[in-house]
């Protein structure tokens, strides 16, 4: 028995399952032309497509099973990490300043160097008398958020990143603003 050709959209399917798939993917209008058939496609395998067509990406969501449901939960597609309280700050940061890019009239992307990152986080990161291990410690959680795929370093260019757009939907306004109340909370909370 000869197999099946692929879909004409198969393409897409895989770098869904890969990760977030951006505007400037080849595959990206491939998925807007066929975004119907893709939903059902992952919707058939409880899966969904947040499709950010505006903000030009796109990935994979797996809903938490409704506790109502009398059916036996799916197996997690991927597993869910609990960021560090240092990788968490960083992230709120990152996306206080996404939003405010936002909210400005710039266009484009929002590309900020190793140096903005360390001024950012040295209020929330004393670096204390020791200025090489804090800026390590900047480079080391860099690292880490390019690794969820928050920040993207730019080729040619190992100080300056771009803050990835897939941080809004990971970290909306709502969830932005209780993170900024905590965070402020435990700054302001007296150390023992």
């Amino acid at each position: 028995m000869q197999p099946q050709p692929p879909q004409p959209y198969a393409p897409v399917i895989l770098k869904l399952l890969q990760g977030v798939l951006y505007s400037d993917d080849p595959h990206w209008e491939r998925l807007q032309s066929y975004l119907t058939p893709i939903k059902e496609y992952f919707g058939k395998i409880g899966l969904q497509v947040q499709n950010y067509e505006t903000e030009g990406f796109a990935y994979l969501e797996q809903p938490d099973p409704d506790p109502e449901e009398r059916t036996e939960p799916l197996p997690r597609l991927t597993a869910r990490r609990q960021l560090s309280f240092k990788v968490t700050v960083l992230c709120v940061l990152l996306r206080e300043q996404l939003r405010q890019f936002d909210s400005s009239d710039a266009t484009g992307r929002l590309v900020l160097g190793i140096e903005k990152l360390r001024d950012l986080l040295q209020p929330h990161l004393p670096e204390g008398n020791n200025e090489e291990k804090f800026r390590r410690e900047v480079d080391s959680l860099a690292n880490q958020v390019v690794g969820l795929g928050f920040l993207r370093r730019l080729s040619g260019e190992d100080e300056n990143y771009e803050i990835r757009p897939i941080l809004k939907a990971k970290i909306d306004a709502e969830m932005l603003e209780l993170l900024k109340k905590k965070l402020d909370a435990y700054a302001n909370s007296p150390t023992p």
